[in-house]
């Protein structure tokens, strides 16, 4: 009997054990995952947060790597942020000077931080910005907040397993001014929310369009 019970209770923990392992990402699979949150007030006592400038328009896209060390940025584009836009340039990855090595492994987003969300944060004192995230392919959206202009707001990027210049499985970057970013390449871009001329302007088009087609029925 005891035998029985134990070999149902092995059964049990095995099944147990190949759901859990099947929720655990392969060790194959490099996992990106961006934060957007509110300043992280222990960067900025460190250093001044960089500046994305009024150069940088809506829908230019910004290449650069990650895990990246630009955290705390200030929102100077002279628009406020409704959407924040990254897509995975690199979607494998090899290194055969790593350690371990790396032969192709895939880049994929994903809960690089082990809280069971992707994209959010689970740092105690920072809100998140956007209320929504979604992920299609290799491109992920935040939408559903705003980043008003002249505002300083914290976006880290985090790998699984970490590839941060000198995390440990990398070496490190090479002093200031060198490149101190990640080997994960990623397209960022961003939509600002419309301007009340904009919108005006849409209207007007819009009611044009309307009267023009009612016109045509009317002939």
């Amino acid at each position: 009997m005891n035998t029985i019970a134990t070999k149902i209770a092995l059964s049990v923990l095995g099944a147990a054990g190949i759901s859990f392992s099947s929720l655990t990402p392969a060790r194959a699979v490099i996992l990106v995952e961006p934060i957007v949150t509110t300043v992280n007030e222990d960067i900025l006592q460190t250093r001044d947060p960089r500046s994305l400038g009024p150069d940088i328009h809506p829908g230019q896209i910004i290449r650069y790597g990650v895990p990246d060390r630009a955290n705390n940025l200030l929102n100077a584009t002279g628009r406020d942020i409704a959407s924040l836009v990254f897509e995975l340039e690199t979607l494998s990855y090899s290194n055969p000077d790593s350690t371990p090595a790396f032969d192709n492994e895939p880049v994929k987003w994903g809960d690089a931080d082990g809280d069971g969300k992707i994209g959010f944060s689970n740092t105690p004192g920072l809100e998140d910005i956007f209320a929504n995230v979604t992920i299609k392919d290799n491109v992920i959206t935040y939408s559903g907040g705003v980043i008003p202009n002249n505002t300083v707001f914290y976006n880290l990027f985090s790998t699984q397993p970490d590839l941060s210049p000198g995390g440990g499985i990398i070496p490190a970057a090479p002093p200031l001014p060198a490149d101190q970013d990640g080997p994960i390449r990623v397209n960022s871009y961003y939509n600002a929310v419309p301007e009340p001329t904009d919108i005006l302007g849409t209207l007007a088009f819009g009611v044009l369009v309307v009267a023009f087609k009612l016109k045509r029925k009317l002939k």
